[in-house]
């Protein structure tokens, strides 16, 4: 079970009320736009829950940052860039990233991100290959580290989406841990 919706960043300064460490969390933010983007992702994520009727708990956050819910089998994942947010659940890992697509990178980051078996495959979409890696660092919570070229998204399964929104195309990823045995 996967589920995962996106929306517009409001003008919102709203925490939904998963527990005091999300507002400590939301705190920490000083730039006013990061944090407005950072409420509407948990306001998304908030709504998911209430509207699927699955458990909203305490949030906690790992060593590495990555946020969870303390005593709920329920897993999430949530995103933001420029105009939009992006928020999964799921009843294992999940990982979602939304990235503003853009006609041209560095050929530098672009070389120095692939892996060898992405290269293989790379069809000149940095955008979608970047969100896929995203998507992936946040449901295994390794993050991206060092060089990004040691996540493979050749491994995965993705559902993906192109969104248009605001004059500006995204494109939204996620993934899902594989199912044990």
């Amino acid at each position: 079970m996967m589920i995962i919706n996106w929306g517009p960043i409001a003008e919102t300064e709203w925490v939904p009320s998963f527990d005091k460490a999300l507002e400590e969390h939301i705190r920490t933010y000083r730039n006013p736009k990061v944090r407005r983007a950072s409420l509407s992702a948990w306001e998304l994520l908030y709504r998911i829950l209430a509207e699927n009727g699955l458990p909203v708990g305490g949030i906690a956050f790992e060593d590495g940052g990555k946020p969870y819910f303390k005593g709920n089998p329920v897993y999430f994942s949530i995103a933001h860039s420029h105009g939009v947010c992006a928020a999964a659940v799921s009843d294992r890992p999940v990982g979602v990233d939304v990235e503003r697509i853009r006609d041209s990178y560095n050929p530098h980051m672009v070389e120095r991100s692939l892996s060898s078996r992405e290269k293989e495959r790379y069809e000149g979409d940095f955008t979608h290959v970047w969100c896929r890696k995203e998507a992936v660092a946040k449901m295994t919570g390794r993050g991206i580290v060092g060089y990004p070229a040691g996540i493979d998204t050749t491994e995965y399964a993705f559902w993906e989406e192109k969104i248009t929104y605001g004059g500006e195309e995204y494109w939204l990823a996620a993934c899902e841990a594989p199912k044990e045995g």
